[in-house]
């Protein structure tokens, strides 16, 4: 691993587009994932969000999230089709290369792995075009891929060199989930890892879970796992994981 791989999240700062894109840039990274939310909401328009990025001289790790894609049908599934074609071609134009698809966690999405697998199999087609990759990341209050093994499973079903799975350091420490269990990730279908620390010791609930996911999280070295991070991180990088962080 080098410097380079490790990158921030537009999401996890405070403040306009041009405050995170200067504070990434001056905090030393040379990546940067950006949220959609940023670039639309650019106050000069979507275009000129899309400059600002262009013009930041950071690399575009990726956009966020593509939410509650899978598992649906008729006119749920035509309107997320849409969205997907819309953030695709945002994507695209950030100079992006890939697209973080997080789990279904709608009530109206089928849990039938063939059917997500075919609706991320149509995601991989849309997005060929446009050299862009699927990071399929799992949710654990997700309806449709609650860890990163499930999200690896729906990903073999896939079958396409363009799909993988994104890894939320904070999912697998938060659930206790085994670090062992990264073994069954396989590193070239791994396209991106994120990594957050949260303040308390453990999560005493889903619901919890889900609060401190959204609003509680700190960055590395701010809280209470910082062995079990870097323990976290070692593993994947024993099994030859090489692709990007994202903090």
């Amino acid at each position: 691993m080098i410097f380079h791989d490790f990158g921030m999240d537009t999401a996890s700062l405070a403040g306009s587009l041009d405050t995170k894109l200067a504070a990434v840039r001056e905090a030393g990274f040379s990546q940067v994932m950006i949220t959609a939310a940023d670039v639309v909401g650019h106050p000069g328009g979507t275009a000129a969000g899309v400059r600002a990025v262009r013009d930041s001289g950071l690399e575009v790790t990726g956009l966020e999230a593509l939410r509650d894609f899978e598992g649906l049908d008729r006119q749920l599934h035509a309107y997320k089709v849409d969205v997907a074609k819309a953030m695709l071609e945002l994507c695209a134009s950030l100079g992006g290369r890939l697209l973080l698809v997080e789990a279904s966690t709608s009530r109206h999405a089928s849990p039938e792995p063939d059917a997500i697998a075919s609706d991320l199999g149509k995601l991989a087609v849309m997005a060929v075009p446009l050299g862009i990759r699927i990071a399929y990341k799992s949710l654990p209050w997700s309806r449709t891929a609650r860890d990163f093994r499930e999200a690896a499973d729906l990903v073999l079903r896939v079958a396409s060199p363009n799909v993988g799975v994104a890894v939320d350091a904070f999912d697998v420490l938060a659930s206790g989930v085994p670090l062992d269990d990264l073994d069954v990730l396989d590193p070239v279908q791994t396209f991106l890892v994120q990594i957050s620390d949260y303040m308390w010791q453990e999560v005493r609930s889903a619901e919890e879970q889900a609060t401190t996911a959204t609003h509680f999280r700190v960055f590395p070295g701010d809280g209470a796992h910082s062995d079990a991070l870097a323990q976290f991180v070692s593993r994947l990088d024993s099994i030859g994981y090489y692709g990007n962080y994202s903090f």
